[in-house]
């Protein structure tokens, strides 16, 4: 019973209040709960564990190696291009190389290989081919089996076009997420990054500084990345650029090889207490 006069009805007025404030705080707790869901499935995708489930699985070499440069004290640095071929720039891009009789290595979209597999012919001898998925899609999202599809479908026509086989693969615009390293693994497949980025968008105007900004960033062991597609009026400075940013970089004593052929001047890794 309550009691009579002001402190009851102060006591009963206390009363509904936690009353109405326990209903909240479950309320707040759940729906709390909730948004913590429905955030976590918008960031982690299905696809995202590494290993597949199952008692067994590993990639036949057991690993999966992801490079953005190697250290080296040679000074070597790779070129590499991606998201080619395509008619506005992979042939601006492969004359320049010709002229400097350099190598490089150009991570492939499937599809455009397929659709303008005349602008590789002849022109590849010296070049590494790399895989750049089939249509340049965000693997980090896919579910394994359409990732795999992607890569796979890619490899297959590189090799029936060009008659190398890729052994390194970039994934469009870096993205590791999901199941990439898997999809790697299941192909034997490195993974190939970069360390330094051949700025175009930034300087589209402007040759000089491109060139000015690569020439002073590279180093010893550099993976450098450039486009021979898209990106509008950039491309074609970067195009425009590279005889005179190769040129600038062997004056400093740079060699240029194949991503390949970098990993494998790579330093042995000091041992540990050194």
């Amino acid at each position: 019973m309550d009691e009579p006069g002001a402190d009851g009805k102060g006591r009963r007025a206390l009363l509904r209040a936690l009353t109405v404030g326990g209903a909240s705080a479950v309320a707040g707790v759940a729906m709390g709960a909730a948004i913590d869901d429905a955030d976590a499935s918008t960031r982690i995708p299905a696809s995202a564990p590494g290993t597949p489930p199952g008692a067994h699985w590993r990639p036949p070499a057991g690993h999966v190696d992801v490079f953005w440069a190697v250290n080296t004290q040679q000074k070597v640095v790779a070129l590499t291009f991606d998201d080619g071929p395509l008619p506005n720039y992979t042939p601006l891009v492969h004359d320049a190389l010709d002229e400097a009789k350099i190598p490089a290595t150009f991570f492939l979209v499937g599809k455009r290989v397929e659709q303008h597999a005349r602008l590789l012919h002849g022109r590849m001898d010296r070049h590494e081919v790399g895989n750049h998925t089939w249509a340049h899609t965000n693997l980090s999202p896919l579910s394994l089996n359409t990732a795999y599809r992607s890569v796979k479908r890619a490899h297959e026509m590189i090799v029936r076009v060009t008659g190398k086989e890729p052994r390194l693969l970039r994934p469009p615009w870096g993205q590791l997420g999901g199941t990439t390293l898997q999809v790697a693994g299941r192909l034997g497949y490195d993974v190939a990054l970069w360390s330094l980025l051949i700025t175009d968008r930034s300087h589209p105007h402007d040759p000089k500084g491109l060139i000015d900004f690569v020439v002073d960033s590279a180093l010893p062991g550099s993976i450098v990345l450039g486009h021979d597609a898209g990106g509008g009026r950039s491309r074609l400075t970067l195009a425009r650029a590279l005889p005179e940013m190769i040129k600038r970089l062997k004056t400093k004593g740079f060699e240029f090889v194949t991503v390949s052929d970098l990993i494998a001047a790579k330093a042995a890794p000091a041992s540990r207490g050194t």
